[in-house]
């Protein structure tokens, strides 16, 4: 994600990831950014993540630092969706045709050169989105064993639970890796949800439009 990035670990108190804006507030007008600059003298940029992890999530194995972004990632999207810029009757999809796009994007080689593991990657990815589509505490208490593969995104019965929980559930048929892609360099928190609500909003509404033409055609 192409924002400024604050990473913190805690010695205890940490459950799962979290992922924050700098402007949520601890208490009226006290927004965390300024609360780590005051008290921990970190410099916070305007419109920076501030990312919150166990202590030592990071002083491991390359593949369980994949592991460790892809849950980063899925807390971050999880936080679009709860911001609460997409109708109610297209949360899930979008949701999923995020993931899926981070899931293609993970793929390619500029990542996999960067040491990368696509399917550590998706399993973190997979681990805060079952959190989050289960309503578990954490990815230690969801037990559904949907979101365990990598490949979780394509499993049936994952589709079958979304549609269960949103009747308006429909598994995108194609998304890109580019649809999360923007270039213009590091943004503000803000812009960039802006952005990303904006081209996922415009990619299910194409997807609508072609499933009624398809629906047209075959009457």
């Amino acid at each position: 994600m192409p924002v400024s990035t604050i990473m913190l670990e805690a010695s205890h108190g940490i459950e799962r990831t979290l992922v924050l804006g700098d402007e949520t507030e601890l208490m009226p007008a006290l927004p965390l950014g300024d609360v780590l600059a005051e008290e921990l003298d970190i410099d916070v940029p305007y419109g920076s993540l501030v990312v919150i992890q166990a202590a030592g999530a990071w002083d491991a194995a390359p593949e369980a630092v994949s592991y460790r972004i892809g849950s980063v990632v899925g807390e971050a999207l999880v936080g679009v969706v709860e911001r609460g810029g997409f109708a109610l009757d297209v949360e899930t999809r979008a949701l999923f045709a995020m993931a899926a796009s981070y899931a293609r994007l993970a793929e390619g080689t500029e990542f996999r050169h960067l040491g990368l593991s696509p399917e550590r990657f998706r399993a973190g990815l997979g681990a805060s989105l079952g959190a989050y589509w289960s309503g578990a505490r954490s990815s230690r208490t969801e037990t559904s064993g949907m979101f365990v593969s990598p490949d979780f995104l394509s499993d049936s019965r994952l589709h079958a639970y979304l549609a269960s929980c949103d009747a308006g559930f429909v598994p995108p048929r194609a998304v890109p890796a580019s649809l999360m892609c923007f270039s213009g360099g590091l943004r503000a928190h803000d812009a960039w949800l802006e952005e990303a609500e904006g081209a996922v909003t415009a990619h299910l509404a194409r997807e609508e439009r072609r499933a009624a033409q398809v629906l047209s055609r075959d009457r």
